[in-house]
């Protein structure tokens, strides 16, 4: 029961910071996964990351799946699903709510704001998967400046940033394979 008390609590800590997609929230799981909680080591959190690649669904979801399959069975695998899926709901339920009570121009300034909050979390997702593939420091630390001076300065990759992350892996498979 254990267990199952804290699987819940640690992937609703991720479902509360998942802002911006399953790749913004990868620094946030990793923490979670690897260093909070130890359930898992590095290399299997990039095992498990490539997994929830392969396979269909959010990449959390997925995580959530097989971190909670691996620590209490079937039990923990739906605790595990459900605390990343009904936080997320419940918080959207009531952010409607406020956003449908305010007014359309302080609704935009809202939504203006969570914009450079999910370009950070997604520049934050490109330093997990850079470290693990490359190792020298340097280069990474490159890698990851010319992203931000892109998103910064390119109106394009203002308006999408996921598709920086498509170059950047692009460059990846061309360097490192």
């Amino acid at each position: 029961m254990k267990v199952l008390l804290e699987l819940a609590f640690s992937f609703a800590q991720i479902a509360v910071g998942a802002f911006g997609g399953g790749l913004s929230t990868l620094p946030l799981i990793e923490y979670q996964l690897v260093k909070a909680t130890g359930w898992l080591t590095s290399s299997q959190f990039g095992q498990v990351l490539a997994l929830s690649q392969v396979t269909p669904g959010p990449i959390a979801i997925n995580a959530a799946t097989f971190v909670g399959f691996q620590q209490a069975g079937i039990p923990g695998s739906i605790v595990s699903t459900l605390s990343i899926v009904i936080v997320p709901v419940l918080i959207l339920c009531a952010v409607s709510c406020v956003l449908k009570k305010l007014e359309a121009e302080k609704s935009r300034k809202f939504k203006d704001m969570l914009r450079p909050i999910v370009a950070g979390l997604l520049t934050l997702s490109l330093v997990s998967p850079l470290t693990v593939t490359v190792k020298n420091g340097v280069m990474t630390m490159a890698m990851l400046v010319i992203g931000i001076l892109l998103m910064r300065t390119c109106k394009f990759f203002k308006n999408y940033p996921p598709l920086l992350l498509v170059i950047y892996g692009i460059i990846g498979a061309v360097i490192f394979s």
